[in-house]
C-alpha cells in the first residue's frame, strides 16, 4: 500500500500552490504587456506594483518553500533533486532578471521610465519562459 507522508503531502501542496500562483503571474504579465499609453497613470503604478509582487512572491515560494522541500525529501526524488541541481542556474539566472525588473519598476513613478517598459517586458519573459521550462522539468521527477 503506497501511503502519501506528511512531507509529500506538504511538497504536493506547495506544487499546486506553485502552479496557481503561476497562473497568477502569467495573467498579470499578459495584462500588463497589453497595456497602452492610454491607460491611465495611476492604473499602470497598481498594475505594475501588483505585478512586482507577484513576481516576487512566485521567486520566494520557490526558492524557500518548493525548493527545501525536494531537496530534504527522501531517496524517492533523487531524480528531482539530480535535476534541480542541473536546472538550478537557470532558475537562478531568471530570479536575477527578475530581481532588476523589481526594482526598476516596483516604485517607479508610471508618469516616467515606462519608455523601456515593453523592452524589459520581453526580456522578463523570455526569462521566465525558461524558468518555467526548468522547474517543469524539476517537477516532472518528483
Amino acid at each position: 500500500m503506497n501511503e502519501i507522508t506528511a512531507p509529500e503531502a506538504r511538497l504536493d501542496a506547495v506544487v499546486k500552490e506553485l502552479l496557481q500562483e503561476r497562473g497568477q503571474l502569467l495573467s498579470a504579465f499578459c495584462t500588463l504587456a497589453g497595456m497602452d499609453e492610454k491607460t491611465a497613470i495611476e492604473a499602470r503604478r497598481r498594475l505594475l506594483q501588483r505585478f512586482c509582487q507577484l513576481l516576487m512572491d512566485y521567486a520566494s515560494l520557490w526558492q524557500f518553500e518548493l525548493q527545501p522541500l525536494i531537496l530534504e525529501s527522501g531517496q524517492r526524488n533523487a531524480a528531482a533533486r539530480e535535476a534541480l541541481r542541473q536546472l538550478q542556474p537557470r532558475i537562478l539566472g531568471a530570479d536575477e532578471v527578475a530581481l532588476e525588473f523589481n526594482d526598476r519598476y516596483e516604485a517607479s513613478d508610471p508618469a516616467q521610465g515606462l519608455a523601456r517598459l515593453e523592452q524589459h517586458l520581453s526580456a522578463l519573459g523570455e526569462r521566465l519562459a525558461e524558468r518555467f521550462d526548468a522547474e517543469d522539468r524539476i517537477l516532472a521527477q518528483v
